[in-house]
């Protein structure tokens, strides 16, 4: 494995600080812990990995030389995370900190291969250790070798109810609805669950992660694609109806089912009011799956087009931000508005998600927000003024309310309605200029203010 420049000068320092402090330690372990507890330092070592550990121990017990243990200061961990950095770079699929053991047993093992090297930068004060690259090379490629070992293609079954869904679907090329014909927990999980949840739960959403990965990572990759699916299919159903949710996902937040309140006249004579609350709106879902599987029947439909956002959060990108990190953020706060009692907050969330997709760190933001969504909405009879009028009372709405001056911002129209059919054309849009971009920030606000152009051009052919 070859290392870069700055790889091999950070591994230098690391072993240039482990040398100083093994001195430190040894000449007076409680200054060295006593100094270390006034940094904040969590007293954390560095042991044998599991493969060197009985040949340490026999190199102890026989008093030969060895290094048994090494001592972690701020500037050594700083520096593993450093080289954590470096060494996942994009090319290792997994969480940089995941890499921090291997970092450990890289240098542990370097150390009681080359004790000369060590004691001498000990003895003489050196400023950085003398490192040998090739063998501190062989010994970074054998340990990453042998972590990437665990990395696999990792299968993920998360519990969900779905109402009125006779049949399975695969919803893309990773992600599938698998009904659940008996229960595979344990009486008393079930019983967990039932506790904790509105409802029993009926199907799995089953996301098989394409790549090679580690568990940590591949978790990640599936939680977010996990929420963006359910998010995908609030947002489809509450196009069709504010109260079509078909689901109620195993993570939802759920308020307490049972509410009361006692009021009267006066005190000797109250009566007691109760409520039962669900968390869900499934009362036109029947509709909503009649529809999805219909509508999946055309071709280049907006539905698979949907699918195509949480299937791409299941490739691992550790570079720049992509577009579809922006739809997925855009689900998300949609999401959690579908289901917000509160209106005002409800109304928050709704331009969150829509901002997610249409302001770019711009000046004016009010009037970039209504002129993009304006532009979202053209059809072939060009811009609508009632739909331009409908996201400048949102926006102001919104505005009001995070800044304190709201009174009663009640808008005569469906926010749920608006924001649903303004993401699902953003969707189809953004889709035509490219989901996996990056450095998209220039050229995604010019492609959606030039929409009306390319509208015209398409009408035109």
């Amino acid at each position: 494995m070859k290392l870069s420049k700055n790889v091999l000068e950070t591994f230098a320092k690391l072993l240039t600080e482990l040398a100083r402090t093994y001195k430190t330690w040894k000449d007076d372990p409680i200054a060295f812990l006593q100094k270390e507890k006034k940094n904040s330092l969590f007293f954390s070592c560095i042991n044998a990995p599991n493969d060197l550990k009985e040949e340490i121990r026999k190199k102890r017990d026989g008093k030969k030389p060895c290094i048994y243990q090494l001592h972690h200061t701020l500037y050594s961990q700083s520096l593993v995370r450093e080289l954590a950095d470096f060494l996942q770079m994009g090319t290792l699929n997994c969480l940089q900190y995941e890499l921090n053991p291997t970092i450990e047993a890289v240098v542990y093992e370097y150390v009681n291969s080359d004790l000369d090297g060590f004691v001498r930068t000990i003895i003489h004060n050196e400023k950085l250790f003398d490192v040998q690259f090739k063998t501190l090379e062989k010994i970074v490629s054998r340990r990453v070798s042998i972590f990437k070992k665990e990395f696999a293609h990792f299968v993920y079954q998360f519990p969900v109810t779905i109402f009125n869904l006779g049949d399975e679907i695969q919803l893309s090329k990773s992600i599938r609805l698998k009904a659940i014909h008996k229960n595979d927990l344990t009486e008393e999980q079930q019983e967990l669950f039932k506790d904790t949840r509105s409802f029993d739960y009926n199907y799995y959403l089953e996301i098989s992660v394409p790549v090679k990965c580690s568990e940590k990572l591949s978790l990640q990759l599936a939680e977010k694609t996990r929420d963006a699916t359910y998010n995908s299919l609030k947002l489809l159903a509450t196009r069709l109806s504010p109260r079509a949710i078909p689901l109620v996902a195993s993570n939802d937040r759920s308020s307490h089912r049972f509410d009361f309140h006692k009021s009267g006249k006066d005190k000797a004579n109250m009566s007691i009011s109760t409520t039962h609350r669900f968390s869900s709106f499934q009362f036109d879902s029947k509709q909503f799956w009649q529809a999805f599987n219909k509508g999946r029947t055309s071709e280049n439909n907006l539905i698979d087009t949907t699918f195509m956002i949480p299937e791409l959060l299941l490739t691992p990108n550790f570079s720049s931000q992509r577009v579809v990190d922006r739809m997925e953020r855009a689900l998300l706060w949609y999401g959690d508005a579908s289901t917000e009692p509160n209106y005002y907050q409800q109304i928050q969330k709704l331009v969150s998600s829509v901002e997610s997709i249409v302001n770019y760190k711009e000046n004016d933001l009010t009037k970039i927000f209504i002129k993009r969504v304006t532009h979202l909405h053209i059809t072939r009879n060009g811009l609508s003024k009632s739909v331009e009028d409908e996201a400048e009372k949102l926006y102001k709405a919104r505005s009001k309310i995070v800044h304190g001056s709201s009174i009663d911002e009640r808008l005569d129209y469906c926010v749920i309605d608006f924001c649903s059919e303004t993401l699902i054309r953003a969707i189809y849009y953004i889709s035509q200029f490219g989901f996996e971009k990056k450095g998209f920030n220039k050229k995604l606000p010019k492609f959606l203010d030039d929409l009306p152009i390319h509208a015209k051009l398409q009408n035109e052919n």
